[in-house]
């Protein structure tokens, strides 16, 4: 823990304010935030200013000047990549090394394993492989003497380690320049707090940006010895997966969800697809814990009912009550085929000889996350 021990002494030199909480190393689940004494409920345990971060703002001018356009996730992996400045060094010591990626991202998975992920991660990793082949493809032609390997490094430690981050108001100005228009070029490393892991739980630590930088807050007491955590987002397990390399244990995931976009497709004609898109409607249907959501039921209906009385249901003249019954028979349908698929996954995935045996476990255990996902919802219809 030297290097950690190193680092924080680094981050108070930068104006980091640590309150009573260190980095700690958690028997089998790594690095996380420690309680080093009891904190009282609405307590400040760590203050990250403006200065101490790394932003868009802060790149050298010769890579941002290099890529005039391109995104921030970009700007940040190259800068990162490109950085061999000793004052930076503390930090740099302190990142996950490449290695941690290989077993936890999908990105690095066998071919053979990511086509066996949850629909919902796999849409994920694809728009990743994209945005990650345009990056490397502009990052290269600017600064051929880097190597993908290196660069690749500093990719997942941006998409994984960063806060939400929009740059403030400059001194003399009263606005703040406009937010970029995706929310992903909202990006920034802060020092210290990237410690923190993730939980769903209302003990998660409330996490403030503001023109200062970034305070992080105690929603709860909490006893020393304690791991602190804060939130990364309402985020199902699927998107934990691919995005951050970790699925949260059992069913402690309060925002957990599973896809039904090809289950319910399957049931609509081309007609009443088309309808649902004129109507927007069309595609983003999930079920979570304790329902499907309201796509879902609307989309059903149109599978199983004449259009004029789908309509009446849309525009709330009509509450649906009476066709209930077929509406859940039809969601009854496709999750027993929803569940039957999931089955078949799980055996696959055991008798794959690709991959690790951590990469094929936290694969199988999100499958059979859905697998129950999908009967609770079973039982709840046939009670």
């Amino acid at each position: 823990m030297e290097i950690h021990e190193a680092f924080t002494e680094w981050t108070l030199e930068r104006g980091v304010k640590i309150n009573g909480i260190a980095a700690h190393r958690f028997e089998g689940r790594g690095l996380g935030i420690i309680a080093e004494k009891k904190h009282a409920a609405n307590t400040v345990i760590l203050n990250v200013p403006l200065s101490a971060l790394r932003t868009a703002d802060t790149v050298p001018k010769d890579i941002s000047r290099a890529l005039p356009k391109t995104t921030v996730h970009n700007l940040l992996a190259t800068d990162l990549t490109l950085d061999t400045s000793a004052h930076r060094a503390p930090w740099r010591a302190v990142l996950p090394p490449q290695d941690t990626f290989k077993d936890s991202m999908p990105l690095l998975w066998p071919t053979s394993l990511q086509a066996l992920l949850p629909p919902q991660a796999a849409k994920l990793l694809a728009n990743q492989q994209l945005k990650l082949k345009q990056d490397w493809a502009l990052a290269f032609a600017a600064f051929p003497s880097i190597t993908h390997e290196a660069y690749l490094h500093s990719w997942l430690l941006i998409n994984t380690r960063t806060f939400y981050f929009v740059s403030p108001a400059q001194k003399g100005k009263s606005k703040p320049p406009p937010a970029p228009t995706n929310r992903d070029d909202c990006l920034a490393l802060s020092p210290f707090a990237d410690y923190f892991n993730h939980t769903s739980s209302s003990s998660a630590c409330e996490v403030i940006f503001s023109a200062d930088g970034y305070s992080i807050t105690t929603p709860i007491p909490i006893k020393k010895g304690e791991e602190v955590y804060i939130s990364y987002g309402n985020h199902s397990n699927d998107f934990l997966l691919a995005e951050y390399g970790f699925i949260l244990a059992g069913d402690t995931n309060q925002w957990d969800e599973v896809e039904l976009d090809a289950y319910v497709m399957n049931l609509l004609s081309a007609d009443k697809k088309e309808i649902l898109e004129e109507e927007g409607f069309l595609g983003n249907y999930v079920l979570d814990r304790e329902t499907v959501c309201y796509r879902t039921q609307v989309a059903l209906r149109l599978a199983c009912l004449p259009v004029g009385k789908w309509r009446r249901f849309v525009s709330g003249s009509d509450d649906g009550e009476k066709d209930q019954g077929k509406v859940d028979q039809a969601l009854l349908k496709i999750l027993r085929k929803y569940q039957k698929d999931t089955i078949e996954k799980i055996r696959l995935v055991r008798i794959l000889e690709e991959g690790t045996a951590d990469q094929r476990g936290i694969l199988g255990n999100r499958w059979q996350q859905i697998g129950v996902l999908l009967q609770a919802a079973i039982g709840r219809i046939q009670s």
